[in-house]
């Protein structure tokens, strides 16, 4: 068994309060561990390669497509790559999102 603890992790995005450490990465997905400090903003953008996001710690702000979505802790949420996708932190606190990524179809 291994543990790991993110904050051991080097960053593989660290910009405008949005901090994402890769936790696992396999051949067919990653997994990314991202906070957001309150007010933080990740900007909606398509990706090759379709995802989830697990709200782990917090609520946070999905904006898909135009449109936002409010995903409670403990919520799941699936998005293609094609479409555009962001995270903004509306709260007064930080949240921790899981980013799952599928690599292959």
């Amino acid at each position: 068994m291994n543990t790991i603890d993110p904050k051991t992790l080097e960053p593989v995005y660290n910009k405008g309060g949005v901090v994402g450490r890769k936790m696992s990465v396999d051949p067919n997905f990653e997994i990314i561990h991202m906070t957001l400090e309150p007010g933080a903003y990740l900007k909606p953008h398509t990706t090759p390669f379709d995802a989830e996001f697990f709200i782990h710690k917090g609520t946070a702000t999905l904006v898909i497509n135009g449109q936002e979505i409010i995903a409670a802790e403990g919520t799941i949420s699936a998005c293609a790559g094609s479409i555009e996708h962001g995270i903004k932190n509306t709260t007064d606190t930080h949240i921790t999102v899981l980013v799952i990524k599928h690599l292959k179809k």
